[in-house]
């Protein structure tokens, strides 16, 4: 809308599809970005940024939890409380990434 704004990637908590562009969310606003999802996943780096949908990538390092829910289906919880759909052929990836990510950082 008329309005440029600078994000450091590092802000990113998650990344949401908006018609053929994207939204990022950072600290709970949605900007939006004119450029696809597939382009975005490949730019970013993906020992901090994983697609676990695809209406969904997200920065590892926001990742509270790996739900299960009902039917076999997966979500991810951030810390802001945010849930995300895991697709069933990501999860396997998610988990080991996620504890990988856990380990090198010293949590338990």
């Amino acid at each position: 809308k008329g309005k440029v704004t600078h994000v450091h990637v590092d802000h990113v908590e998650y990344i949401l599809p908006s018609g053929p562009y994207a939204e990022l969310v950072v600290a709970g606003r949605r900007l939006l970005i004119r450029e696809p999802m597939q382009s975005l996943e490949d730019r970013l780096d993906p020992s901090r940024f994983m697609r676990v949908h695809r209406s969904s990538i997200v920065q590892l390092s926001r990742v509270d939890a790996l739900l299960h829910g009902a039917g076999g289906d997966y979500e991810v919880q951030l810390k802001d409380g945010a849930r995300l759909r895991v697709s069933r052929n990501r999860r396997e990836e998610l988990e080991a990434r996620l504890q990988t990510l856990s380990h090198g950082s010293g949590a338990v």
